[in-house]
């Protein structure tokens, strides 16, 4: 048994109606008898108070029970509709992230991708300035080696004809002295 507000309005008024209240409220200076019968009277009084409180109650439990019913139908009827919105919401915001989800894929798949097209085109331009480079220091050393050898064949060309020209200085000489002796031969 729970103690609710209407079971104490309820023993509230039965004690106001009872023969307590009447009897507080008797004055002093009467008999017995006059007791008696307003006892008697007041019995008969608070039986029909009693009934028509208890029938009050009754009509007061029914219509408690009967808002407490559609108080807990509206409330479920809310509880479910908040429940479905709430469903279809995590539903669209599941497919909306789901698509958002693959966007982001496709847009980092196209980005690695591009990023290794640019990987491979700086690879390639890279490569391609190096064998540039290379080459480029090769026809430069095989430049300075011609040069060198050019001007190393010029020295010998050089060195070559001075002693050709030697040669025949010392030839012309020689030859002239031979001349000379000869003649003074004939003249002696």
């Amino acid at each position: 048994m729970h103690i609710t507000a209407e079971k104490i309005k309820e023993a509230a008024e039965a004690l106001e109606s009872t023969e307590l209240k009447s009897f507080m409220f008797q004055e002093p200076t009467a008999g017995p008898l006059t007791r008696r019968r307003r006892s008697s009277r007041s019995t008969g009084r608070s039986r029909r108070s009693t009934r028509g409180t208890r029938r009050s109650t009754r009509g007061t439990r029914r219509s408690t029970r009967r808002s407490t019913r559609g108080t807990r139908r509206s409330t479920r009827r809310s509880t479910r509709g908040t429940r479905r919105s709430t469903r279809r919401s995590t539903r669209g915001t599941r497919r909306s992230t789901r698509g958002t989800r693959r966007s982001t894929r496709g847009t980092r798949r196209s980005t690695r991708r591009s990023t290794r097209g640019t990987r491979r085109s700086t690879r390639g331009t890279r490569r391609s300035t190096r064998r540039s480079r290379r080459s480029t220091r090769r026809s430069r050393r095989s430049t300075r080696r011609s040069r060198r050898s050019t001007r190393r064949s010029r020295r010998s060309t050089r060195r070559s004809t001075r002693r050709s020209r030697r040669s025949t200085r010392r030839s012309r000489r020689s030859r002239r002295s031979t001349r000379r002796s000869r003649r003074s031969t004939r003249r002696s």
